[in-house]
């Protein structure tokens, strides 16, 4: 008893590609847990051959199962890399089971709660208009979408106002933090040595800072992401400018390997850092937590090794006396395992929400939403597992052209 027989995915098609796992067992006719992954290239094919690895073992056994799946792909580069964005899944799916299994909530799994409710963020894009990307990052259109407004709209005057007032609207809604893009509109980032900033570009970043502030009031936590993309000179120059504004932070300002220019933000301004989503394991954020690079650490629990993995980077943060934010662009299932995480972490600040714009993403629990979601805030359920189970029947309307489902 207590074997895993069977590993399976399954991909919807929102604004991101959610994947899913899920973890059959042989008790009590077949009890399975189900997690969330970050997408990837190729994304189902690892998830299946790590599942040949999994078959037959305790399930139960949590950390010496991701230890194992870690050693045998440590050829194909497990120390980072998209192999872990299948583990990721794997493990959530293995804890909502082991929580079945126990009849216990997976918070409890990870130490128990500091908090009955999570204070998550809204990341706004840049304006109204959702967006859906592939697997690449590549722009689609998916048939369940509106149609979109063009993107130089965004160099229009009246796009700062109406930044304000979706801002406004999304603070009266009951967030009481809220995310926009600061990147520009209609720049092209896929060369390598991306794209130096220009005095109109800083006008623009500032007038967007501006006007999310005015909308919101000074009561209102905002955050701009910058996405990984300028040069520490460059970006330093935009936060010299933004600094009376009081934001919560601004989010990778360059690429995560960049820990000199990092180094050099920290010296000569005064803003808050948070980075970490492109950031794997322990290893990986030791030299950001132990350089003093940030303020606010970020790992993205779908794809950063897992939630007992991300549980000892929080604690590593901890120990640093930085707060611990994660970064989350998943589904239903994938905010409710970082909420449970959330919980259970002392130096907690706010978990990510990125699908307010997802006309399904309400249905795709077979509970709703009503009991554990409120703008603004996750109340991590106190049933058994994750404490939620997706809705198949919304799924399957939703799949991807080449997924079967469960």
């Amino acid at each position: 008893m207590r074997k895993i027989t069977a590993i399976r995915t399954a991909i919807v098609e929102a604004n991101f590609q959610w994947t899913y796992v899920r973890v059959y067992s042989d008790v009590d006719g077949g009890l399975h847990g189900t997690g969330e992954c970050f997408f990837a290239p190729g994304l189902e094919k690892i998830v299946s051959e790590l599942g040949r690895l999994l078959v037959g073992e305790d399930f139960v056994n949590t950390e010496r199962l991701v230890e194992k799946m870690k050693w045998a792909s440590s050829g194909a580069g497990s120390s980072a890399g998209i192999i872990w964005n299948a583990i990721s899944g794997i493990e959530a799916a293995l804890l909502d089971l082991k929580g079945k299994y126990y009849e216990i909530p997976v918070y409890q799994l990870l130490g128990g709660k500091f908090r009955d409710e999570v204070r998550i963020y809204l990341d706004c894009h840049a304006d109204s208009a959702l967006e859906a990307f592939d697997v690449l990052l590549q722009p689609q259109q998916l048939e369940w979408m509106e149609a979109s407004d063009d993107e130089d709209s965004m160099l229009d005057p009246s796009f700062f106002t109406r930044v304000g007032l979706r801002a406004k609207q999304i603070a009266e809604l009951g967030y009481t933090a809220l995310k926009f893009d600061l990147d520009l509109p209609g720049t092209d980032f896929q060369a390598s040595q991306g794209y130096s900033i220009k005095n109109r570009d800083i006008d623009w970043m500032v007038n967007l800072v501006s006007a999310v502030r005015e909308g919101v009031g000074d009561e209102v936590d905002i955050a701009f992401d910058a996405h990984w993309r300028y040069k520490a000179h460059e970006i330093l120059a935009v936060m010299r400018e933004i600094e009376p504004f009081r934001i919560l932070w601004i989010e990778d300002p360059l690429p995560p390997h960049d820990l000199n220019g990092l180094a050099q933000l920290r010296r000569l301004s005064g803003l808050p850092v948070a980075t970490g989503e492109n950031i794997q394991l322990q290893q990986g954020f030791k030299p950001l937590i132990d350089g003093n690079l940030c303020d606010i650490v970020t790992p993205d629990l779908q794809k950063a090794g897992g939630l007992l993995e991300g549980k000892k980077i929080a604690d590593m943060s901890n120990a640093a006396n930085k707060t611990f934010a994660p970064h989350m662009i998943g589904g239903p299932l994938a905010l409710m395992a970082s909420c449970h995480l959330s919980a259970a972490v002392p130096n907690f600040l706010a978990c990510e929400f990125h699908a307010h714009d997802v006309p399904f993403f309400h249905d795709l629990c077979e509970e709703g939403t009503d009991e554990w979601f409120r703008p603004g805030w996750v109340r991590p359920m106190e049933k058994p597992g994750f404490g939620i189970e997706l809705d198949e029947k919304v799924m399957a309307r939703y799949l991807h052209r080449d997924s079967r489902g469960f």
